[in-house]
């Protein structure tokens, strides 16, 4: 199993749940990495801003891409990881799929998937894209940069 995990693209400001023209670039950006990858599910939650993150993706794959939203909701965070965790578990072993979540969120579904921590995410970087390699033996986890530099 091979998941694309990431933080939302740059948001317009801290009060607007929106992409910023940047964030739209960057956005846009991952549609093209991954359009050819055989991605067939992405998980996020329900802020506009991850959506929007998923959306010029979802643009180009039409139906060959299911976006399955997981609300914070009641269950705060830990349920919202544990969730996102629960489905991508569940998907068959050849999947591709991407996770799209927040600064608070992405390190505990990287570490509930894999077992691995990651550095704490910044309030304005938003460049990071890590690839998990979930299979029986151990999982395995890479960080790419993509798009322009954030800090």
């Amino acid at each position: 199993m091979l998941i694309f995990a990431l933080r939302h693209a740059d948001r317009a400001s801290e009060n607007v749940d929106a992409l910023s023209d940047a964030g739209q670039v960057r956005a846009e950006l991952l549609a093209r990495m991954l359009a050819q990858s055989g991605i067939k599910n992405a998980y996020c939650s329900d802020a506009k801003r991850t959506q929007d993150t998923i959306a010029p993706l979802k643009a180009l794959l039409g139906g060959k891409l299911t976006v399955n939203l997981f609300p914070v909701g009641d269950n705060g965070v830990d349920g919202h990881v544990q969730a996102i965790a629960t489905a991508v578990r569940a998907l068959p072993p050849d999947s591709i799929a991407a996770v799209i979540g927040h600064s608070n969120t992405i390190d505990l579904i990287i570490k509930a998937l894999t077992q691995k921590a990651i550095d704490p995410i910044g309030p304005n970087e938003f460049d990071k894209l890590f690839v998990l390699s979930i299979s029986a033996a151990s999982p395995s986890l890479t960080l790419l940069k993509y798009g322009a530099p954030t800090l």
